[in-house]
């Protein structure tokens, strides 16, 4: 089996010092039978997170297109995930709320989304998939293409200026679906109960997916505590992939955090090189602090 983990690593101190205190015997195990192999991805400032391209060249893309895979889509029609979020104006900008933040039921989610199909409508070709209270699925057969724009895996809980996509179109719609959210009544009903408004969406994630599907299995039981914030819940959903899928066989693992991910696989080794592994196994911090 091929597991591939998500947001395995981040680099801020506090994720950093959540990690260390953590004892995963398994991922221990795992690095010490296996070998480096490819690596996808640059930095922490591409528009795509590096699961993404991993995923992507695992699929035979050239570029990702995370929206057409969440739907099991064909190349027919080109997908965005779109995000219902919050934008918070500070004293130093505005901020992406993480998704948690709105705590949005699947049936808000659902009422919410069905205001917007006034901007996406059906009669106009789009196709609409509610995957779940935090990820929309639009599509349409020719309006996307050409579009790009940063994934929301990059900017949940981030200053919002950095990912601001470029293209007039996408912004035009944002501006648009902000004006029909300001003020209306599902957000009044939100604002009594003291909750945060759903002031804006975020579209991203664009493309099509030439439907070749990669022999991978991904666990991204990580990227929602991360993308929270909720450091202590990261480290438990670490300690239970640890006790679970890598306790298992596997031929290849795939780590991925948030400037690159790298690829351990099984290969043929000599004695020689069986022997160091066994007492010069890799430093897991350092493994994931390299991603």
């Amino acid at each position: 089996m091929h597991l591939m983990i998500p947001h395995a690593a981040a680099l801020d101190d506090a994720a950093r010092h959540a990690f260390a205190g953590l004892a995963l015997p398994h991922l221990a195990a795992q690095l010490a039978r296996l070998s480096p192999a490819e690596t996808w991805g640059s930095d922490e400032f591409s528009p795509q997170p590096p699961h993404h391209l991993a995923l992507a060249a695992l699929r035979g893309q050239a570029e990702p297109s995370a929206a057409a895979w969440s739907v099991d889509a064909g190349p027919d029609l080109c997908w965005a995930l779109m995000t219902p979020v919050h934008l918070a104006v500070g004293t130093d900008g505005v901020d992406v709320l993480p998704p948690a933040a709105l705590a949005l039921s699947e049936s808000e989610a659902a009422r919410f989304a069905a205001v917007l199909h006034e901007l996406w409508p059906e009669q106009e070709g789009w196709q609409w998939r509610l995957l779940d209270a935090q990820r929309w699925a639009i599509a349409h057969a020719s309006a996307l293409d050409g579009l790009q724009a940063a994934s929301f895996e990059r900017a949940a809980g981030q200053h919002i200026e950095p990912w601001l996509p470029q293209h007039r179109t996408l912004r035009r719609w944002q501006n648009e679906a902000q004006m029909l959210l300001h003020g209306h009544a599902l957000n009044a009903e939100r604002e009594a109960r003291g909750e945060h408004v759903v002031n804006s969406v975020w579209i991203g994630d664009i493309g099509r997916s030439n439907g070749q599907p990669a022999d991978i299995t991904v666990d991204d039981r990580l990227t929602a505590p991360l993308l929270n914030g909720d450091l202590a819940a990261w480290a438990e959903a670490w300690q239970r992939l640890d006790a679970g899928p890598l306790a298992q066989p596997l031929t290849s693992l795939t780590l991925c955090g948030q400037r690159v991910a790298r690829r351990f696989t099984a290969q043929p080794l000599s004695w020689m090189d069986r022997l160091k592994r066994r007492f010069q196994a890799p430093e897991l911090a350092a493994v994931l602090e390299a991603l």
